[in-house]
């Protein structure tokens, strides 16, 4: 017996270890997942969020009351204070800080050299760091227009220090796993820079509609039922949703736990849900699906709710999309998991929340639609690439499906544009073009008047008189 147990030990070990040299993101229930930095000289290991919904890299300053874990600036010999108070709003929390630069390194990315960046320092906040959270800071890998703002002042993220070592564009892909199994509510998953993208023909492409957020086509959220075969038929598409689904923005953001759907739509789907739930017998409060509250059991539950459908705009055609199909096991997340079957004398309690919310008239595909899924993030070519992965839930990708007319004009969608450097440097020359109109039609309007000024007569004044005497004189 020993002797199994020792055996069983080893093989538990190695696969430890396998996991843990392959995850390098992880996050508790509700807390997005989390990463190790290194910031300053000597470096200091903090752990920040991985978030695609914002820019800036922004790191506590201060111990607060949940955690006395913190960036100490003065232990930092490369430390520069650029003197400038820098905020930032988010849709749960605000902060307020001080923008240095230091050098930043990530353990866990080998092939990522360390670079100077922009880094604020979070000097205030409110309801940003979350109760009990393990990480102490947020990476923001959106593009430059949605970070941290103060007066005359630009906050450079660390993509794009990276790429200005580097001197390429460069990309990155999020693996979330999700929790390891139905008794753990702690998640893993797996973040990596990349240099070059498979070429492989289960990558379903969406454009990235506005280089801000990453800002894509949401056609549809639906449920999925079992009978049902995804075909073509436009009628999957519908236009009232689909305009509802895009009017705000529609983004696709690791820092959101869950999916957030305009509030008509919201309500569609969940009434949908919840008769589901009520024909399967599981009763179920309707605080929690429509108010966010917990919903506890004494053993873990197998959900046998139908799947999410989200469909997206392909990259192939502007009448082609795809389809995600997010398993129960993603939005019946769970929040709490207590396993005391050892006979304490306590009772073992599982607790689920509904990964779905009202958000007004926006739309955020957050990691509860991302997990199961390995997702590139091409920040150059314009597009997100989606395919099934080797960890987490079964979510699948179907498509690509086409219908007869066009999904941008059906679904009122924000055409794409370049980036950011080439709108400013349109909008410079249309400044310059309108700068030579109106200089153009006022010389036009003040030509007759120039005309009358250089054909009149010069007054004789005394003093050329006098100077044309002085000539004649002197020639005489």
């Amino acid at each position: 017996m020993l002797y199994l147990s020792i055996i069983y030990v080893f093989v538990f070990c190695i696969i430890a270890k396998v996991f843990c040299d392959e995850f390098n993101l992880s996050g508790d229930a509700g807390q997005a997942y989390a990463l190790k930095i290194n910031i300053g000289h000597p470096p200091q290991t903090l752990s920040v969020l991985v978030d695609t919904g914002s820019t800036t890299l922004a790191i506590a300053s201060y111990p607060r009351k949940e955690s006395n874990i913190y960036f100490q600036s003065g232990n930092s010999s490369s430390v520069y204070h650029k003197g400038k108070e820098v905020q930032a709003k988010y849709s749960q929390g605000t902060w307020v800080g001080q923008l240095v630069s230091d050098f930043v390194q990530f353990p866990s990315l080998s092939n990522v050299p360390e670079v100077r960046t922009d880094i604020a320092l979070i000097t205030k906040s409110h309801k940003f760091f979350m109760n009990g959270s393990g990480w102490q800071g947020l990476l923001g890998l959106a593009y430059l227009p949605v970070g941290a703002w103060g007066e005359n002042v630009i906050v450079g993220s660390w993509l794009d220090s990276l790429e200005k070592y580097l001197d390429k564009p460069v990309s990155f892909e999020l693996k979330l796993c999700g929790t390891l199994s139905q008794t753990n509510s702690t998640h893993y998953g797996v973040f990596k820079m990349l240099d070059t993208f498979p070429e492989e023909s289960n990558i379903f492409k969406t454009p990235i509609l506005q280089k801000r957020w990453y800002e894509v086509g949401v056609l549809s959220v639906r449920l999925l039922n079992s009978s049902e075969n995804n075909s073509s038929d436009s009628s999957d598409i519908n236009k009232d949703n689909c305009v509802k689904l895009n009017e705000e923005k529609s983004i696709v953001d690791s820092g959101t736990t869950n999916i957030r759907l305009p509030d008509s739509v919201f309500r569609q789907v969940v009434d949908q849900l919840r008769h589901s739930a009520q024909a399967s017998n599981n009763l179920i409060l309707d605080e929690f699906w429509y108010h966010g509250e917990a919903g506890c059991w004494p053993e873990p539950q197998d959900w046998s709710l139908p799947s999410l459908a989200i469909d997206l705009l392909s990259t192939e055609a502007d009448n082609s999309y795809f389809t995600l199909e997010i398993p129960a096991q993603n939005f019946m997340r769970v929040v709490s998991a207590h396993n005391n079957s050892r006979g304490s004398g306590s009772v073992s309690e599982f607790c689920y929340k509904l990964g779905l919310e009202a958000g007004g008239k926006e739309t955020v595909l957050g990691y509860t639609a991302m997990e199961g899924l390995q997702v590139l993030f091409n920040r150059s070519g314009g597009w997100i690439g989606w395919r099934p992965s080797d960890c987490g839930s079964k979510t699948k990708i179907t498509g690509p499906f086409n219908i007869s007319s066009s999904l941008s004009s059906l679904c009122q969608l924000t055409k794409p544009v370049p980036d950011v450097a080439e709108s400013i440097k349109a909008a410079q020359w249309i400044l310059c073009a309108i700068s030579i109109i109106a200089v153009a039609v006022v010389i036009y309007l003040l030509a007759p008047g120039i005309k009358v000024l250089l054909i009149r007569p010069l007054p004789r004044s005394q003093q050329i008189s006098l100077s044309q005497a002085a000539l004649v004189q002197q020639e005489t």
